[in-house]
């Protein structure tokens, strides 16, 4: 899958920003003003053409109140043009009901920049009998990538008190199923947004169901919330990514996270607001902690997504395998630069340098650089065999300080506070 931006052999390779969890309380709570900034780096960058959307995975409203939706509902308001994708958390059931997450869902998923989409009445068992619940999911295509988005909370009992019971009901079930085959026919690239890992789930049957629908559908990427830290695992087919929280968090800097599938490589990056534009990440070749295919010969072609607030003329990009000497890399559309080179036997590493005329604000005239590193897959790429906890953090990544990975699980529902 290659996006185009209308040109004629232009390269748009689908991206988009994941802004983690919020735990929304006050206006006025530093995750509040964290958001508030995240959204406005973030609408400048699709302003200028280069992300799709912005994800809130879930756990926008700390206890699911009609108050802390509105500071969201204001945030998003100062950026009307920025497209965004909503789904439900845990704590947007945090005391037994979803209503108010209902009405921001209807206001936003439900706009134009939501994508038109409507809450889906379905019966679901409940312990007085059948009732008829909304259920918060849908599925749209974006830039050629067919994106799927769960609604893990509705179904469940979940509330404070009780604790975590995440579920999707039969009819969620069926309807994901006839996504996943209606996609696979139409040979779509596929991506599933969730709040957690599927292993998460408390069904049993749906557990295990999930985790080989997404594996048996050949899924590319699942982005997900929930953790509050930054968390890659990959199966060999599908890259399971979490992204740190913007409230509660424990895991580092705040920021974003920026997900690619460029082809058949997903990519994927913390962007942290401590640190300036330009971002660059590498969307292709493939890392060989995230690869899925091996390399196809000894001469490939590097592509990098640049986000900047600079006109793209302004990019310099520069590519660089091991200690090697640098290669100018060119543009090869609105959001990408490429550069074809040889990658010899016993290389490594391979680099991607950017500047785009930014000047440090305290050390004038330093030029603000970043490079983002990745070993590549080598030409022998074996796929792993499946997990034996499908659809969990089995094959997560350790440490990988170049992507914002610390690998310690410091969150609440891992090794983390519990706030």
């Amino acid at each position: 899958m290659n996006g185009t931006d209308g040109a004629k052999g232009a390269h748009a390779p689908f991206v988009f920003a994941h802004i983690g969890d919020l735990h929304l309380e006050q206006p006025h709570d530093p995750n509040a003003t964290d958001l508030r900034t995240c959204l406005a780096e973030v609408a400048g960058l699709h302003a200028n053409g280069l992300i799709d959307f912005a994800y809130l995975p879930g756990d926008l409203a700390e206890n699911g109140k009609a108050a802390e939706y509105a500071i969201l509902a204001q945030a998003l308001a100062a950026h009307p043009e920025l497209p965004v994708r909503p789904i439900a958390g845990d704590h947007d059931r945090q005391h037994g009901t979803m209503t108010d997450f209902g009405a921001f869902f209807a206001k936003v998923a439900g706009s134009r920049r939501g994508g038109g989409h409507n809450a889906v009445p379905n019966p679901l068992k409940r312990l007085n009998g059948p009732q008829t619940i909304d259920q918060y999911y849908y599925a749209e295509t974006l830039n050629g990538v067919r994106c799927l988005f769960l609604d893990m909370v509705s179904a469940g009992y979940g509330q404070e008190g009780f604790g975590l019971d995440f579920r999707l009901g039969p009819p969620q079930r069926a309807w994901l199923e006839g996504q996943l085959k209606a996609a696979v026919d139409q040979g779509q690239p596929l991506a599933v947004f969730t709040h957690t890992y599927p292993e998460d789930l408390s069904d049993r049957e749906e557990r295990a169901e999930l985790a080989g629908l997404i594996r048996g559908s050949g899924v590319c990427l699942v982005e997900m919330g929930h953790t509050h830290y930054n968390e890659l695992a990959h199966d060999g087919r599908t890259l399971y990514a979490a992204a740190r929280s913007v409230g509660q968090n424990e895991d580092g800097s705040v920021g974003y996270a920026v997900a690619a599938i460029d082809g058949d490589v997903v990519s994927w990056r913390f962007k942290p607001l401590d640190r300036a534009l330009p971002f660059v990440m590498i969307t292709s070749p493939a890392d060989r902690r995230l690869a899925t295919e091996p390399l196809p010969s000894q001469h490939i072609e590097v592509r990098a997504l640049v986000l900047s607030n600079q006109p793209q003329s302004a990019w310099c990009c520069d590519v660089r395998i091991d200690d090697g000497p640098a290669q100018r890399m060119v543009p090869n559309g609105p959001r990408t630069v490429h550069a074809r080179v040889h990658w010899p036997e016993g290389a490594r590493r391979l680099s991607v340098t950017v500047t785009d005329g930014t000047t440090h604000p305290r050390k004038p005239g330093r030029l603000l650089t970043d490079t983002d590193t990745i070993e590549p897959v080598g030409r022998t790429f074996v796929r792993p065999l499946p997990q034996v906890r499908p659809g969990s953090d089995a094959g997560r990544v350790e440490a990988w300080p170049e992507k914002g990975v610390r690998g310690d699980q410091l969150g609440p529902n891992r090794v983390g506070r519990h706030w």
